[in-house]
């Protein structure tokens, strides 16, 4: 009886599906971070693209109307140097979205994602008229609301979506980072074995956190 109630709650009997959560993140923010980063920058927006020629590749009025775009920010924070932080933005969110695609470093792309939205949610947020409005929705709708789809409220879908990516990894299977991790992890097992040592590792994979 207790081990059918451990495995009733713990859902221990989905282990093997727990690589989809991971990729179906990765496979979600791909696209929203290749079309936002594409387009801050003018990436193969020009009618003159030529694929040989890398410097043909960025449209210099469409990254200028990114610049424009973040210069004009009247949030919270302000964007420092826009004409810089354009192209820092637009590189890491184009690079990001063709490691979550192949599931190669994202632990680490997470970090300046996460960095990127936190910085971008404030940039298009004023907090005080932002609760003023929450504020009064709340009294009117009698203590129930559904929240808007404003541009903090998107920041923070995606932000809590990549920390959870930067948590769970890029998931088994189907991603780089599992497969070189699976590879060196067999090796350090086997000089372990060969020397007489054998010490438990803690699967960085492992999204299950019942135990």
């Amino acid at each position: 009886m207790n081990k059918f109630l451990h495995g009733f709650f713990s859902f221990g009997w989905l282990k093997g599906l727990d690589f989809l959560p991971p990729l179906l993140f990765r496979f979600f923010l791909a696209p929203i971070f290749w079309v936002e980063g594409s387009r801050r920058l003018g990436l193969f927006a020009g009618d003159d693209v030529e694929w040989w020629n890398p410097l043909t590749w960025i449209d210099g009025a469409v990254y200028q109307q990114g610049v424009d775009t973040l210069s004009q920010a009247q949030g919270f924070l302000s964007i420092p140097a826009p004409g810089i932080m354009n192209g820092v933005i637009g590189g890491v969110e184009v690079a990001a979205a063709i490691l979550l695609i192949i599931g190669f470093a994202v632990r680490w792309i997470s970090l300046p994602l996460m960095a990127i939205l936190l910085v971008m949610g404030l940039a298009a947020t004023s907090f005080g008229t932002d609760l003023v409005a929450t504020g009064k929705e709340l009294l009117m709708t009698h203590g129930y609301m559904t929240p808007a789809n404003t541009g903090i409220t998107s920041a923070i879908t995606l932000f809590l979506m990549v920390l959870a990516l930067f948590f769970m990894g890029a998931g088994r299977f189907f991603s780089l980072d599992w497969w070189i991790h699976h590879s060196y992890f067999k090796k350090i097992v086997r000089q372990e074995t060969e020397s007489g040592i054998r010490h438990d590792h803690d699967d960085p994979f492992d999204v299950d956190t019942t135990d």
